[in-house]
């Protein structure tokens, strides 16, 4: 009897998945071929066999010419990959409150510092929260952080000058550097603490934002909430990472804050005054609503590494646009000192920035979820409720009929007399486009410019870098190794 059960039952799974498969086909849309019968079209994202981000752009790639959409299957959930960039824009900027949602994003997933705040929110909340939190980023808020971004810097800078060497090039991890400005930056504006992960690099704190950057278990968390959020609810906290170490900091930094009445400019500050205001039963900032805030601040801060990291990266290859931006920046520098109206004056090395971040956005999926059925304008297409639908940044910033000659560095692309694709879009798009580009952008600039002002950075011969397979936003899967020389 069961000899003959279990080939029953694996016919009968076999017909579920293959009609689960063949939901866009039924539908008359493309739909990438060959899906495995499990994992749909995502098997080398989970198995991290490709970079998550960067395999969504391959799906981009292989889909027919001129296609606007094509369906995929993360398993078997039928999703959506948007390639025209006018449905894209319809969708998160036009139509936004029929797509206001992101697929992961959820109240009942438990991965709560990725999901409980700014990024992760469902609408209406989400809304809410946007509209008390965006004074942390404007441009008076700016001036605040800018003292805390140079003190950090010092650091870096000095441990720099210890290792380097005037007469010959040393070859330093630009990835581990910047990871590492990025930690102390999260201590002194997100925790209000001072930490040192240059001349510490053991210490408690700094051994814990290594691993929220690195560690596989945070790659399988991420990998997890990104395409399989339906199984957080089932699974708990067992897949996600461990913040309670975080969570101690922060909770008696805030109350010693509290109590002494300190204000020092930075996120903790903001937080206690949402503490301390009106509630709104939509979202209060009391319990844990007030960790979670902090998590997108370890996001948008690892985002900006990732940036400055991979400039410095493509710059030691274009060696001309470095010594422009270098210029550049020693103009500024000496007309105004490293000051915000240094940075403003640095024109060139924005575009240098913009560039990089196009070829590796550092957030490369963009996702939205129908909140109802939705038609296409001018198509008869209907995509339908509970759809989610994708943008891969990998597969649109380097689409060739978008950009010309795309997989080469250009900063020129970004002068002012071009006009920029509507293709280009590294920090998202519509409202709910990243509400710290400004703050990512001082970061990035100001690291720039601290290390461009003092070194030459140059190519290792041997260096072959590679995207990490593990990781859902873009990283260096062996670091960013880089020769660096003293200026003179």
């Amino acid at each position: 009897m069961y000899l003959f059960l279990l080939p029953l039952t694996i016919i009968l799974v076999y017909i579920y998945c293959s009609y689960k498969l063949n939901y866009w086909k039924r539908r008359g849309i493309n739909q990438v071929d060959n899906s495995s019968i499990i994992f749909g079209d995502v098997k080398k994202a989970i198995l991290f066999r490709t970079a998550p981000g960067f395999h969504l752009g391959d799906l981009y790639r292989g889909a027919p010419a001129g296609a606007p959409y094509i369906g995929f299957y993360i398993f078997h959930k039928a999703c959506l990959l948007l390639k025209d960039p006018e449905i894209i824009k319809r969708i998160l900027i036009s139509d936004f409150d029929k797509f206001s949602d992101r697929h992961f994003a959820g109240n009942q997933q438990k991965d709560s510092f990725g999901q409980q705040n700014l990024f992760g929110l469902k609408n209406p909340t989400w809304r809410y929260l946007r509209k008390k939190i965006s004074p942390s980023f404007s441009r008076v808020k700016l001036r605040q952080l800018f003292p805390l971004m140079m003190e950090t810097g010092k650091s870096m800078m000095d441990h720099l000058d210890k290792i380097t060497d005037a007469k010959k090039p040393v070859i330093i991890d630009t990835q581990d550097i910047n990871y590492k400005y990025t930690s102390d930056m999260i201590a002194n504006f997100g925790l209000g603490i001072k930490t040192d992960s240059f001349n510490y690099p053991d210490s408690d704190y700094t051994k814990f934002l290594m691993d929220f950057f690195k560690s596989s278990r945070r790659m399988v968390a991420l990998i997890t909430v990104f395409f399989m959020p339906e199984i957080v609810k089932f699974t708990g906290n067992s897949l996600l990472f461990d913040l309670s170490f975080i969570r101690k900091i922060f909770y008696e930094v805030l109350d010693s804050r509290e109590k002494s009445g300190t204000k020092k400019g930075d996120f903790i500050d903001t937080i206690i005054k949402l503490k301390n205001g009106e509630q709104n039963p939509l979202y209060k900032f009391e319990g844990e609503h007030l960790l979670f805030q902090s998590g997108a601040l370890f996001s948008g801060f690892e985002s900006s590494s990732t940036a400055s990291a991979f400039t410095l990266m493509e710059l030691a290859k274009a060696t001309e646009a470095q010594e422009k931006a270098r210029n550049e920046i020693k103009q500024a520098i000496e007309k105004h000192g490293l000051t915000l109206e240094a940075l403003n004056e640095m024109k060139y090395l924005d575009k240098c920035i913009s560039e990089t971040v196009r070829l590796y956005p550092p957030v490369p999926i963009v996702d939205r979820v129908a909140l109802q059925d939705y038609e296409i304008p001018e198509t008869g297409f209907v995509i339908k409720k509970g759809t989610p639908v994708f943008v891969s940044l990998f597969g649109l910033q380097r689409d060739p009929k978008l950009f010309e000659d795309p997989e080469t560095f250009r900063p020129e692309r970004f002068d002012s007399d071009k006009t920029i694709t509507d293709g280009y879009m590294p920090f998202g798009e519509g409202p709910r486009k990243c509400i710290a580009v400004q703050v990512s952008q001082l970061h990035v600039k100001l690291v720039l410019s601290m290390i461009l002002s003092k070194y030459q950075v140059r190519q290792v011969e041997s260096a072959n870098y590679k995207l990490d397979h593990r990781s859902s936003f873009t990283a260096a899967a062996t670091g960013i190794n880089l020769e660096y020389i003293k200026l003179t």
